[in-house]
């Protein structure tokens, strides 16, 4: 099992731990946030604390002119501390859905005091984190040139919370469709919801512009619809009609969303048109408020990409307020859900404790108006499960949420834990105060904080705090400070300290930490063949649009044609290796007699061409050595050789010699090489074959072990 990590730290807020679908983990730290990284190339790693991770520390609060102007003293009603006075430190950070970064992975998204939201994610050969886009600027008036605002302006590009949207995916082709499936039914289309100062509720779509001159500026978020919340009744409590009662409204802020899962509305195949709609959940003046999102999103005319379209109205949900108006709002929020459930819940910190509303799907989807359904149960801080002798401080607030989901049973859990250390777990199904649990990292805590009594010989005066919790995979982490008890604590900034403990509720289960954050790749000689036939099949396919092709996507298809006829795992399909040779003599007016007959079942060697035929108006099919001109053989489909003996390796994907250096991407895995093909563009200075971009798009994960690119072969 993973073991503990001391990070010299002080955690700025709560929930201020994230964990990647790819497995790395951030933590908010002040003006920093830390990144750390498992080591799983490492062999015979034993991930034993921080020499299983690597660790990168990050300022994230400076920022040029360019990327946001200084904020100048406010009028009294549009004035904010935070914006105008603040250090600008972390109080919030989420990793995106699998899928929006390069190599497929995920963006990090962390917005600060100042009220600035940004994405991050490494850039080069070293990886060094580079912040790629600034969210507030799709809230400008004009977003192609974000300037200095002042006044309502202002507060409107101010973002005061935000959450990442469950990918929205299109539907899948049949499992017996030749075609490969597109990346928007893979990873999904990706939607953020965001809070600005003016109380309004948005929709953002998050974009990567793929071919953008700059790295830095690789990404768009785009608004697609907001609405703004009522400010009447938002503070019932408080002297209705007086002067105070109208200044907390006009002070009251969205400090918590969070996004439900999707749910299909209709689908128009015959138009190429679907919809699906979730349900929008936001903490504002200390009350919750629900919104039903509606998303349609459909294929844009000649294109392959879709264009997305969202609207927020008022659910039906919010004529049961009444059920949990009592309540004060105060945390996190989370929505607890399972694949094949009849009912949906949200979670939700309250002052002392949590509150669930669980509801069925057919409410959640806003298909019937009767609330009578909904459930509402209130669990104070004092109904948690505690072991015997264990320190309870009831008035404590939630400070971290995180949802445990079993794919393979289909099944979820709560897990939330307090600021002093509280914890407790709870099923979907049935809530209530027989249905708590406690989790398996509550004993995680316990070692941490025995170990820090023994180590200080506190005698036992030790407590600790609880700053986030984070699931991946089965496993959950918790980010946890220790702090003595029977005296006033001081300390300096290089004495900051916080712990990241992890445990898994299935005590008979342990995970293999090197198998935990592997891909699950199958990597066997018949997956890799099977990989590399969908390939050769794909470009040769291409052929069928032969008054379309230029010269570069030819010599992709020539390739493939090649490596299908030197390789002997692909022996299934040579009449359509030699249909598109066929096609390509015609297309090119090259002489392929020599390839055309070597199309049998039996692997064979193609010769290199003369320096007659590298003189031809066809030569740009061949192959030749950029040091010394000569000609490249096909003998193999992973490493070329000119017939002077400089050698190259072909990539995993093309199968064309890879002769620059500084073009190529590599697995994650199996370090297999490949064409990176913005690299490629970038060099040329212009874009990718129409060919190169398919294929590539089509094949985002490595043909091999489908596991995920990365930009460095270098391994710790």
């Amino acid at each position: 099992m993973l073991s503990p990590i001391e990070l010299q730290l002080l955690p700025s807020c709560f929930e201020a731990l994230s964990w990647s679908p790819d497995g790395e983990l951030a933590v908010a730290a002040g003006e920093n946030i830390q990144i750390l990284t498992p080591k799983t190339s490492r062999k015979g790693s034993d991930f034993q604390g921080k020499d299983a991770w690597d660790i990168t520390r990050i300022r994230v609060n400076t920022f040029t002119n360019a990327e946001w102007a200084p904020v100048s003293p406010q009028n009294r009603d549009d004035f904010s501390l935070a914006a105008e006075q603040s250090t600008s430190t972390v109080v919030g950070l989420a990793w995106s859905p699998a899928g929006l970064a390069r190599f497929r992975r995920s963006v990090l998204a962390v917005l600060t005091s100042g009220l600035v939201l940004s994405l991050w994610e490494p850039i080069g050969p070293k990886s060094i984190w580079t912040r790629v886009a600034i969210v507030n600027h799709a809230l400008h008036p004009d977003p192609s040139a974000p300037g200095i605002l002042t006044g309502e302006a202002l507060r409107k590009a101010n973002i005061r919370s935000f959450d990442w949207c469950s990918p929205l995916k299109t539907p899948q082709q049949p499992e017996d469709s030749d075609q490969v499936p597109e990346p928007e039914s893979r990873w999904g289309i990706h939607l953020m919801t965001v809070a600005n100062d003016a109380n309004e509720l948005i929709v953002l779509q998050i974009r990567r512009l793929t071919h953008s001159p700059s790295p830095a500026r690789s990404y768009r978020a785009e608004k697609l619809c907001a609405l703004q919340l009522n400010q009447e009744n938002t503070t019932p409590k408080v002297s209705p009609g007086s002067i105070l009662q109208k200044t907390l409204q006009l002070k009251a802020r969205i400090l918590s969303l969070s996004t439900g899962p999707w749910a299909p509305v209709q689908v128009t195949e015959e138009h190429g048109i679907y919809s699906a709609s979730s349900l929008l959940a936001a903490a504002y003046a200390k009350q919750l408020h629900f919104l039903k999102m509606t998303a349609t999103f459909s294929k844009v005319m000649d294109s392959t990409q879709y264009q997305v379209a969202a609207e927020l109205v008022n659910h039906p949900l919010a004529q049961s307020s009444s059920k949990w108006a009592q309540n004060q709002v105060e945390g996190p929020l989370r929505w607890i859900h399972s694949r094949n459930s009849s009912r949906v819940a949200l979670a939700s910190g309250i002052s002392s404790g949590f509150v669930t509303i669980s509801m069925s799907t057919s409410l959640y989807q806003g298909n019937e108006n009767s609330t009578d359904e909904v459930e509402v149960w209130t669990a104070p801080n004092s109904s948690f499960p505690i072991e015997d002798g264990e320190p309870r401080s009831n008035m404590e607030p939630v400070s971290a949420m995180a949802v445990l989901t079993d794919e393979q049973n289909e099944s979820c859990a709560l897990h939330l834990g307090t600021s002093a250390a509280l914890g407790t777990t709870m099923g979907l199904e049935n809530p209530g105060s027989d249905r708590l649990g406690l989790p398996q990292w509550t004993k995680t805590i316990k070692n941490i904080r025995e170990q820090y009594d023994l180590d200080r010989d506190m005698r036992g005066h030790v407590g600790t705090r609880i700053w986030g919790l984070a699931c991946y995979r089965g496993v959950i982490a918790v980010l946890v400070t220790r702090h003595p008890t029977n005296m006033i604590q001081y300390k300096v900034a290089s004495d900051e300290r916080a712990v990241v403990g992890f445990a898994i509720e299935d005590s008979d289960q342990t995970p293999d930490p090197n198998l935990l954050f592997a891909p699950n790749p199958d990597q066997s000689i018949q997956t890799a063949a099977n990989g590399k036939e969908k390939a050769i099949h794909f470009l040769l396919s291409q052929c069928d649009k032969a008054d379309e092709l230029n010269q570069e996507d030819q010599r992709l298809i020539y390739a493939a044609a090649c490596c299908s006829i030197v390789d002997e795992t692909f022996t299934s399909a040579h009449n359509l290796t030699q249909r598109a040779l066929e096609r390509l003599s015609i297309k090119s007016g090259a002489d392929l007699s020599e390839e055309i007959s070597k199309c049998t079942n039996k692997p064979s060697v193609i010769a290199s061409k003369s320096l007659d035929q590298f003189d031809q108006p066809w030569s740009y099919l061949f192959e030749k050595c950029d040091i010394c001109d000569a000609g490249i053989p096909w003998a193999s489909s992973t490493e070329a050789q000119c017939d002077s003996g400089h050698l190259f390796t072909r990539c995993g994907l093309t199968f064309q010699a890879i002769q620059e250096p500084g073009i190529s991407k590599y697995c994650s895995t199996c370090q297999t090489e490949f064409l990176d093909e913005e690299l490629v563009a970038r060099l040329r200075e212009e874009p990718p074959s129409p060919v190169f971009i398919s294929i590539a798009t089509a094949f985002d994960t490595c043909l091999y072990c489908n596991s995920k690119f990365k930009a460095t072969y270098l391994t710790q």
